[in-house]
């Protein structure tokens, strides 16, 4: 069992997780004219290497997080970002676009490590250090996307874009043991539901409206398969807002609409 560290110790090891996060969101970005030139696919699809690794972060995170709550936030971090390097070892061995696609859906999972990390500093730090740890580690988000593009071109233009993956998956891999090695668990826990149906329901519409925007192009704007994706994507959407609206632990409070600044 981890012995409770200074808050610092605490900031440092979720900062190195975060930021390890935030390189994989933007290190794929200069190399996808490469995934489709190598992978013999299109330019639009090479760009699902990065649409999905967003859709799947932004679906698993709340689903994570609430989980993080019911069963403890620390392991729930380490499995998340286990699941992150697991995504990442699969994508450095791709064999073709589509389990490229695939792996780096799996990946999205370590997108967890932002509001379980806030959930531990809120448990762990002093109340007058709440801010300033959570708005430091907000920081890294920019911090390593703005790093993962300048290293992406180094990594491209010398070895393999394979390594993008195995460059992401070390420091991950590093924090994981730092987290269990060095933070304990949270003592706070909360009975906190996981709105499976508002997670598919948001999948499906944000897959099917990317789907119609990739395929516009060659499909025609105003084919009927386009057209029958963006509708489809907007009902979708509806029937997410109303699930929302009803479920006693929706993934988003829809009350809070109300507020125009969270609007």
């Amino acid at each position: 069992m981890p012995v409770r560290q200074h808050y610092n110790v605490t900031l440092a090891i979720l900062t190195t997780a975060g930021t390890a996060f935030a390189l994989q969101q933007t290190l794929v970005f200069p190399a996808l004219p490469t995934f489709a030139r190598e992978l013999d696919t299109t330019t639009a699809w090479a760009t699902w290497v990065l649409t999905i690794f967003l859709v799947s972060a932004s679906v698993l995170t709340p689903v994570l997080g609430r989980l993080g709550d019911q069963y403890g936030k620390e392991r729930m971090l380490v499995v998340s970002l286990s699941i992150f390097v697991l995504g990442c070892l699969g994508a450095a061995f791709a064999w073709d676009i589509w389990s490229l696609i695939a792996f780096r859906a799996i990946s999205g999972a370590g997108g967890a490590v932002f509001p379980l990390s806030f959930g531990i500093i809120r448990d762990e730090f002093p109340p007058e250090k709440v801010k300033v740890g959570i708005g430091l580690l907000s920081s890294v988000f920019g911090v390593g996307g703005g790093l993962g593009i300048v290293l992406s071109g180094v990594v491209v233009d010398n070895v393999s874009w394979r390594w993008l993956f195995v460059l992401g998956a070390a420091p991950v891999a590093f924090a994981i043991w730092l987290v269990h090695r060095y933070i304990p668990e949270s003592p706070v826990r909360a009975k906190a539901g996981v709105d499976v149906p508002g997670a598919l329901l948001l999948s499906a519409a944000l897959i099917s409206f990317l789907l119609a925007l990739t395929e516009g192009e060659s499909w025609g704007w105003t084919s009927a398969p386009v057209l029958g994706l963006l509708a489809l994507s907007g009902a979708l959407l509806l029937s997410w807002v109303e699930v929302e609206r009803r479920v006693p632990e929706p993934m988003v409070d829809m009350r809070m609409m109300a507020y125009r600044p969270v609007l």
